[in-house]
């Protein structure tokens, strides 16, 4: 079966080492099609944090999509902040700022939302708006997905942490036929469609928490264990529980016939 693993916020630097080990070890023993990091791999962006993000992603042995967040990004560094805010990222991690992957089942657009200009929120131009939708507009019959480190919608209690630029991108996702979003920032998990509605069209919003710092908030490290089974998707949360990953919540969610169209919770 198809199936993404979506990791978000290690904050290396911060990491748990056990939550680590047991992380590692769960994905190999899962082996997803794809594993995709929605940002934050630093807690300060320091060069040793970078390495050993990239430790972590060559123990990985499968494909992977990785895209920034603020936290990788240079805080105190002012001048590097704001002339070269990605320099140690693209040295270390990826040089490539709009990361895809295809197979036969799913296109997957990668967008950086990072920037030198804040010190916490995130931005996507139209410009990015445009390469993403491009890179995903003949992949007919398949899931489209979307990684970003901030999120386009949330819970009330977020709504400062949106990325700017939201409104657009999400009308042009709609467009596209753009089925899922991955993002992180918030350190807690939550998938939901009903703020991606329109006009029959829903676009699937799913959330990471932080899948290995210790910098935790309201629940445990996690990440999601994303599987496509063909018009159905279920999106379900792997949970630490203090010595190992295990089930958590779920939610199915079903696509219609025509694909980009009508993605509506199973009840």
């Amino acid at each position: 079966m198809t199936a993404i693993a979506h990791i978000s916020d290690p904050h290396f630097g911060t990491e748990n080492p056990a939550v680590l080990d047991a992380l590692l070890g769960d994905l190999k023993g899962l082996r997803p099609s794809l594993v995709a990091l929605s940002g934050d791999l630093t807690q300060r962006a320091r060069t040793a944090q970078f390495r050993a993000a990239r430790a972590f992603l060559d123990e990985l042995q499968t494909p992977y999509l990785v895209v920034p967040g603020n936290h990788d990004v240079p805080l105190y560094n002012v001048v590097r902040r704001f002339f070269d805010p990605l320099g140690s990222y693209r040295n270390e991690i990826t040089d490539d700022l709009a990361p895809t992957f295809n197979d036969d089942k799913l296109a997957v657009a990668g967008i950086s939302t990072a920037h030198g200009f804040t010190a916490k929120g995130g931005r996507i131009t139209s410009e990015q708006i445009g390469a993403a939708t491009t890179s995903l507009a003949t992949a007919n019959g398949k899931w489209k997905v979307i990684v970003a480190h901030h999120p386009f919608v949330g819970p009330e209690r977020a709504q400062g942490d949106i990325v700017d630029g939201a409104e657009p991108a999400l009308v042009a996702f709609r467009t596209a036929g753009v089925h899922m979003i991955l993002t992180g920032h918030l350190h807690v998990s939550f998938t939901d469609d009903a703020a991606m509605r329109d006009e029959g069209h829903r676009i699937i919003n799913v959330h990471a928490g932080t899948c290995m710092s210790t910098r935790t908030r309201e629940e445990p490290n996690n990440y999601n264990r994303i599987l496509f089974d063909g018009d159905e998707v279920t999106v379900l949360v792997r949970m630490w529980n203090g010595t190992a990953f295990v089930d958590g919540d779920h939610k199915v969610y079903r696509r219609s016939a025509v694909a980009g169209r009508e993605i509506r919770k199973q009840q």
